[in-house]
């Protein structure tokens, strides 16, 4: 940069598609973001529509709540969101989108997005909303046949970053691959509640057929979801995993995290329960798998990088069976207060309160398991 061109401010559209390259980094997390705002808008249904592994176009229908009309204008806009209202509500938010910059993201790093919607005072009649590059929407007055939901429709994902565009060109499979094994991470988080969500992913094929690659029934038990995902064989050897643990807080952290804020230093000074719920492989020779593919970490219902946590889980169960390694399916049940969601903006890296201290707990239990 040359001295003599100073500082100064960056022009906000471009400012626009440096920070939505960071929101949506590839293929997954585009479709990540798209599940998660249908799981927020409490569906029950969600379809997962691929064209060409993606490259073409990618679709999320669902049967939430919809979108009111008072709000067209503001849902592509960035950090335009109905889940936060301050900084400190963090420490509370339970739903996996808090950001505002997904569809905004989508707008600038494709060649277009198209959103159907209708509420329940809207139906049988839905709103298609076309949406340029800003987050603006151009086009309000389409109408089509619609029941209650929204459906997101993204065509040709990374169009304005060509060498981005080539990559996912040339990585297409291996990108299609881990997307597909991340959504069987989201077919798994409505299980740990009350209802189920019936998650049904296709694949159209550039001249081809129609593929169905992912299906569950909306069951909302665990056990039956894994039997929808990988057949009845796949419940063999397989536990409930129903653990429960204090962590002792540790003082440094603390001190650091609490900021001076005495009241913030009370609450996380004190002793953390954790519970751990889920399904595992029994801890006996021969109980585990060859691969250690079907790993599933989740965080009160969110899913996430476990890094440490799945280390553990492994180190562990290898002292009872040293050349297999365990199906898991295990979420973390723990104050949000004690771990933090806004890491990344992809959202997938959890920071955890006193992280060693969990971990050696964790061990722990699992040893008496």
């Amino acid at each position: 940069m040359s001295d003599s061109a100073g500082i100064r401010a960056i022009d906000s559209h471009s400012v626009h598609r440096i920070t939505s390259g960071q929101v949506i980094v590839d293929l997954q997390s585009a479709i990540k973001e798209l599940v998660e705002n249908a799981l927020d808008a409490g569906a029950s249904t969600i379809d997962v529509r691929f064209q060409n592994y993606g490259l073409k176009a990618i679709e999320v229908v669902d049967n939430g709540t919809g979108i009111p009309s008072q709000d067209y204008d503001s849902i592509a806009l960035k950090h335009y969101t109905s889940k936060l209202s301050s900084f400190d509500d963090l420490t509370r938010v339970l739903t996996f989108g808090f950001r505002g910059e997904a569809l905004s993201s989508l707008c600038a790093l494709s060649d277009g997005v198209t959103v159907t919607t209708a509420t329940a005072s809207d139906t049988p009649m839905g709103t298609i909303l076309e949406i340029d590059r800003n987050g603006r929407v151009k086009s309000r007055n389409g109408k089509v046949a619609r029941q209650r939901g929204t459906t997101v429709a993204v065509s040709t994902l990374f169009k304005p970053l060509p060498v981005r565009r080539k990559e996912l060109e040339r990585n297409i499979k291996r990108e299609f691959h881990k997307t597909l094994n991340l959504l069987y991470a989201y077919a798994l988080v409505p299980c740990s509640g009350d209802k189920g969500v019936r998650m049904t992913v296709t694949n159209q094929a550039e001249g081809g057929r129609k593929s169905v690659l992912l299906k569950t029934d909306g069951t909302p038990s665990l056990r039956s979801s894994v039997t929808a995902l990988w057949g009845t064989r796949a419940l063999d050897n397989i536990v409930n995993l129903d653990l429960s643990f204090d962590v002792e807080p540790d003082k440094v952290a603390v001190r650091r995290q609490s900021q001076g804020n005495p009241d913030r230093e009370k609450i996380l000074s004190s002793a953390t329960n954790v519970k751990v719920q889920g399904l595992v492989s029994k801890f006996t020779v021969g109980g585990g798998r060859t691969a250690s593919d079907r790993q599933f970490f989740f965080i009160n219902g969110r899913p996430y990088n476990p890094g440490k946590v799945q280390k553990a889980f492994n180190e562990i169960y290898r002292t009872f069976n040293p050349n297999q390694s365990p199906f898991i399916v295990a979420d973390f049940i723990l104050p949000t207060h004690v771990c933090d969601i806004n890491v990344s903006p992809d959202k997938r890296t959890i920071f955890l309160h006193s992280e060693n201290n969990l971990l050696q707990a964790l061990k722990v239990r699992l040893l008496i398991f």
